[in-house]
């Protein structure tokens, strides 16, 4: 046999072990290194002489693999810049580019799909019983690059394809303690815990430099969560680096980055390496058994680690490593709208004492301004007409910059996913179209603003939603607004719960304003996983709940904090299902010794009870505000004792119906030209009665206060009674 076809026998004969599961070749790698089937985001990819569609049958019980593409793409989660795209693979292979399943338009090609399944749907690559025969088939095609599988066995044109044809063959590998991924000033906290803790701890970005949505989202302005004695509740690493920012409230920018840098550059055992351009988990069921990256120079290295932490704004490592998450607001509103996203954008030209005297004389209780920070100019911005549709400016928050410039918050753009990568781009484009004319608005409405010049927008959108992780526990609304202390905490929060808008129809809302709550270690573990964390705004808190708790100094603390329990599991030998198993606390009781020693003051939370707590129809108000459908503002006043009209009742009772599905029909008993008189007793008896729900069916509570009102027909109800009545009505309406 000549040499040549020495050569290309082997290769041939490599590359079909290198794909086998079970292949002797394959054993070496920890993440195969038992006789199990191969998983790719949680799931199974193959099994030894087991068709796709029977792998429900194997031994290990996991689920067919669906059609991922498709299935993640109906759902909106892949995006042309997502770590699962590999652009560079068709850069360096052109004319191959026609059968790839993604393209930059549709991530799921199906035209390509079809003609590249038909390409292996041929009898003479398959056994008697119709299954692909991979053996006869890659001897048939070993002059190809690019190897082919069932389309449900693998994702073609992805990293892991790529992963798969290089399996086993990358050397050296590189092993670390732990491995952050991302470097959002959450991941940087996390990273600098883990490593002031020995453990030699790798920070990981696609980004090309540290700090992300402060430094290339420009995001300047802190929102700090104060105590009732006027201190950070986030202390710990975030209190270092608001004492490297000179203290500042609004900070400048380059400052910032260099603080970042610095910080990181102190700490010997963290290595930091950006501008990656995909990566990859591998699993092991719920287990991260190694990662996969491709860097700036387009090598695949993969990393051993024991912890891994996903400090990435959206959560990416998690979602590839097969972790469940709600998407925007689809925990309550039944459909996945998200936030407004904003463009910081640079203005120079402002007379800051200007600024200043007049923030401070409007008599406006809520502006107001300082040596760096200023806030409002709400009633001017309400005047401005906007180019585009899906766009508004509301009151202005504003940082000075140490350069006299200023950064400016206020710029919402709604209608935009935030994992879509062609939404980000179109809402760059709408921002670079419409903030001349916001300049010039400012520029002759403003006090201050007299002589304003556009100098940049930022170089990433400000994306405030997107998604929320199934935790072991998920934050709710209830537990921030009742100012909740868990036994597992690991930081504080005192936020507003701020909810920007998701249409142009609806306006930004303050849900409540607590006075101090916990965050539990549990709603960063992602649910079943043992060494993954999340770390980020995309953590395990409902979507009302992230209205306070996303917030940046709130991340670093929980970020700080997941580093620590990172390296106490390395430590003990333990994994986080164990921590959390443990019902007396005590490895919990240790992280939080280990992070107060570091400044962290997690101290139990003295009682503060809300007020509203105590009033009759609070499981009324508690029922309507967790469809945001109530909002009780900075000073948390419902309001219950006031009345409410016809027309705010039918869009209570619409909406609810909407947002849970309500089987059949609901009627009501008045017409449109009296929305707006006040409900009284014969509108909620007659709307029972319309629905064939009885009177006798309410509760003794609702019973008693109709009496209470004089069960006069004419007799006009309170807020209070309202909200309680349409709880037991739909209570009612889904037991029928």
């Amino acid at each position: 046999m000549k040499f040549k076809d020495t050569f290309l026998f082997f290769i041939t004969t490599m590359i079909f072990l290198i794909i086998t599961p079970n292949a002797q070749a394959a054993q070496g790698s920890p993440a195969l290194e038992r006789e199990e089937p191969t998983y790719y985001n949680g799931k199974v990819l193959q099994d030894k002489g087991t068709h796709p569609k029977e792998t429900k049958h194997i031994q290990h019980k996991e689920k067919a693999l669906p059609s991922e593409i498709e299935h993640q793409n109906k759902a909106g989660l892949l995006i042309e810049d997502d770590p699962l795209t590999d652009k560079t693979y068709h850069q360096e292979n052109p004319r191959k580019k026609e059968t790839a399943f993604f393209n930059e338009d549709n991530i799921h090609n199906k035209t390509a799909f079809h003609i590249e399944r038909s390409r292996h749907n041929s009898n003479k690559f398959r056994n008697k019983d119709g299954r692909l025969n991979v053996k006869t088939y890659h001897q048939e095609h070993t002059h190809k690059r690019k190897i082919l599988f069932h389309s449900e066995e693998a994702l073609l044109g992805t990293l892991a394809n790529w992963v798969k044809l290089t399996y086993g063959r990358i050397n050296p590998v590189e092993k670390y303690d732990v491995v952050v991924v991302g470097s959002e000033p959450e991941g940087i906290a996390a990273a600098i815990a883990a490593a002031r803790e020995g453990q030699r701890t790798l920070l990981l970005d696609k980004k090309p430099k540290v700090g992300g949505l402060f430094t290339l989202g420009k995001l300047n302005m802190l929102d700090i969560n104060w105590s009732q004695t006027g201190e950070s509740l986030n202390q710990g690493l975030f209190l270092e680096f608001f004492q490297n920012i000179n203290n500042r409230t609004s900070f400048d920018v380059e400052e910032a980055q260099r603080a970042f840098e610095n910080m990181l550059a102190r700490e010997k055992n963290i290595t930091v390496e950006l501008n990656v351009q995909a990566f990859l988990p591998i699993m092991n069921k719920n287990h991260v058994e190694a990662l996969f990256y491709k860097n700036e120079h387009g090598e695949l290295k993969k990393i051993i680690a024991k912890q891994f932490i996903d400090s990435t704004a959206n959560a990416d490592v998690a979602q590839l490593a097969g972790a469940s998450f709600t998407i925007g607001q689809e925990d309550f509103r039944n459909e996945p709208k998200m936030m407004a996203v904003t463009l910081v954008f640079e203005v120079a030209g402002i007379n800051w004492e200007k600024v200043k005297n007049y923030l401070n004389q409007d008599n406006d209780f809520y502006t107001g301004a300082d040596n760096y920070s200023a806030w409002g100019y709400g009633s001017e911005m309400k005047k401005y007409k906007s180019l585009h549709e899906n766009v508004r400016i509301r009151a202005l928050n504003i940082g000075l910059q140490n350069n006299g410039h200023v950064l400016i918050n206020a710029f919402q753009i709604l209608g935009i996913n935030g994992l879509k990568f062609g939404d980000l781009q179109a809402a760059k484009k709408i921002a670079n179209e419409e903030l001349p004319h916001i300049v010039k608005f400012l520029r002759d409405n403003l006090v201050g603003f007299e002589n304003a010049r556009l100098i940049s927008l930022a170089d990433e959108v400000y994306v405030r939603e997107t998604r929320h992780l199934n935790a072991e526990y998920r934050l709710t609304v209830d537990d921030v607004l009742e100012n909740r202390d868990f036994a597992d905490r690991i930081a504080f929060g005192s936020y507003p719960i701020d909810m920007q808008a998701t249409t142009i129809e609806e306006g930004d809302i303050i849900i409540g304003n607590p006075v101090q709550y916990a965050i539990p270690f549990r709603s960063i573990v992602p649910k079943g996983f043992d060494n993954l964390l999340v770390a980020s705004r995309s953590a395990g808190y409902d979507s009302l709940a992230h209205g306070s708790a996303r917030t940046v100094p709130i991340g670093m603390t929980v970020g700080q904090a997941a580093g620590v329990a990172a390296a106490y599991t390395n430590k003990q030998n333990i994994d986080f299902q164990t921590i959390i198993a443990d019902k007396e606390n005590r490895h919990i009781r240790r992280i939080q010794a280990i992070l107060n020693e570091n400044g962290a003051n997690l101290k139990p939370i003295l009682q503060h009870k809300n007020p509203i707590m105590d009033h009759w129809a609070y499981e009324g108000v508690k029922f309507l505000r967790r469809f945001a459908l109530i909002a009780a503002g900075y000073d948390n006043k419902y309001n219950l004792e006031t009345t409410i009209s016809k027309g705010e009742f039918v869009n209570l009772v619409e909406k609810i119906a909407k947002y849970i599905e309500t089987p059949s029909p609901i009627h009501f008993p008045f017409a449109e030209n009296v929305y707006e008189q006040n409900v009284i007793v014969r509108d909620l008896l007659q709307f029972l009665r319309y629905n064939r729900l009885e009177v006798n069916s309410l509760s003794p509570t609702i019973k008693k206060e109709l009496q209470s009102e004089g069960l006069e027909p004419t007799s006009i109800v309170s807020k209070a009674l309202v909200y309680m009545f349409i709880k037991e009505f739909f209570e009612l309406k889904n037991a029928t």
